[in-house]
């Protein structure tokens, strides 16, 4: 009789824990709370005696992902405005204008006439033909200072980049010198041998073939056979750019 009266009291004691866990549940389940369902029947199965786990309760901690964001920083490599600018204009020049910068001639080398004193038509189809670097003038070429200047100007005009302009050369053949590495005079120069071996030693401006059309021919064909690096005449010819950028030359 005692023992009923234990195993209904037991009953009876579950039975309230039952009831007072449902009443929890629906609670939760009211306010949307799945996971604290899940917890309450864990602990209703521990009470019940039909879980299988053991008796202290584990409660499973969220998960929290974080994704890791990977910045990545542009490299920038900073280059001179000056270095960009005449990069940017030796990029437009054919071979043979980047061939004729290296070359600074006299009128009459440019032109063909015995003595320049004016600059004309022959003057402007020689530049388009051979687009130079430059031009050195010298004490015959001036026989009055108002023509010599009107020669000058005209010349500058013809010009599609513009010219290094020496107007005395009796006294100083290349202004530049101290910028640019330049070849000793090439007037014994007929076939553009000379030229190629002073550009191969360094100088990066020619200065006064004897014969500028077959010197460029020459210049062009040691280029095309891989005597010069075509590179090399590219570099030489920025690097002249840039000198007339910085002295104001190349606007």
């Amino acid at each position: 009789m005692m023992a009923d009266k234990g195993r209904h009291a037991q009953k009876s004691h579950k039975g309230l824990v039952v009831t007072i866990i449902i009443i929890i549940l629906l609670a939760g389940l009211g306010a949307g709370g799945y996971y604290f369902r899940d917890q309450v029947l864990e602990v209703y199965h521990i009470v019940i005696g039909t879980s299988s786990t053991s008796n202290s309760v584990k409660l499973s901690e969220p998960t929290v992902s974080v994704s890791k964001s990977t910045t990545t920083v542009p490299t920038t490599v900073a280059t001179d405005p000056v270095t960009k600018k005449a990069e940017q204009l030796m990029s437009k020049m054919g071979q043979n204008e980047k061939i004729c910068q290296l070359f600074v001639v006299t009128p009459e080398q440019l032109t063909g006439v015995d003595v320049a004193t004016v600059a004309g038509d022959t003057t402007k189809s020689q530049l388009i033909k051979y687009p130079v670097g430059g031009i050195v003038y010298f004490k015959k070429n001036n026989v009055d200072d108002k023509s010599f200047k009107e020669m000058i100007k005209k010349t500058k005009s013809y010009a599609k980049t513009p010219l290094f302009i020496m107007e005395n050369g009796d006294d100083e053949l290349f202004t530049y010198s101290n910028e640019l590495k330049v070849s000793d005079k090439l007037t014994d120069d007929s076939n553009g041998k000379k030229a190629v071996e002073a550009f191969k030693g360094g100088a990066k401006v020619l200065i006064m073939p004897k014969n500028l059309e077959k010197c460029v021919g020459g210049f062009a064909k040691a280029v095309k056979n891989g005597e010069i690096d075509s590179t090399a005449v590219d570099s030489a010819v920025v690097e002249i750019l840039k000198v007339k950028i910085n002295k104001g030359i190349i606007k």
